[in-house]
């Protein structure tokens, strides 16, 4: 087994817990029925965190051996750690006797919600400036992100802007990543 089919094992089983956590989590809620008041935003949110788990999961593979040393993997697993954390702060984990409102949660889990999506992003890019930086090539990185930081602008917009149609634009912006990746990788 190469180094990299090693560590993609792992990365795979990092994605698959956090996939397990939202479908527990809405299994939970679909199972609590009319205790659930159901709300468009956390859904909505967590789709797009089903999403971004996918396509993150996807961009891992590489047909080539590729080699991976521990210190190329430590960042991707720091990466890994945040998603998990995003996936499972998606839903609620619990559905109280008292019922739940999935709007109330959405306002109270917001800002923590989107923190996770702004540091998944913003560690990202953070490593990759690092590594064009020390190849001499961050210039022609930082023009060739540009919409990566205005999708970091938007997700970081999130945590602090409470109104519901900011969520609801930013929400139908940032899922046109992932799903203009997921309608070109279909064919």
């Amino acid at each position: 087994m190469s180094a990299f089919e090693y560590t993609s094992v792992l990365a795979s089983i990092i994605i698959g817990l956090a996939l397990v956590d939202v479908l527990v989590s809405l299994n939970r809620l679909i199972r609590a029925g009319k205790a659930v008041k159901w709300h468009w935003a956390a859904p909505a949110a967590t789709a797009l965190v089903v999403l971004t788990l996918l396509q993150i999961w996807w961009s891992l593979y590489r047909p080539q051996d590729s080699a991976i040393t521990i210190g190329e993997f430590l960042p991707l697993f720091v990466e890994l750690v945040i998603l998990f954390l995003l996936a499972a702060a998606a839903l609620p984990d619990e559905v109280t006797p008292d019922g739940l409102d999935l709007k109330a949660y959405y306002h109270r889990n917001g800002p923590y919600f989107w923190s996770l999506f702004t540091a998944a992003l913003g560690w990202l890019l953070l490593v990759e400036v690092v590594d064009s930086a020390i190849d001499g090539s961050l210039l022609e990185f930082l023009g060739q992100r540009i919409i990566d930081f205005l999708v970091l602008a938007i997700f970081t917009s999130l945590i602090f802007v409470r109104r519901l149609w900011w969520h609801a634009a930013g929400l139908l912006l940032l899922s046109s990543g992932p799903i203009g990746w997921l309608s070109r990788s279909l064919g």
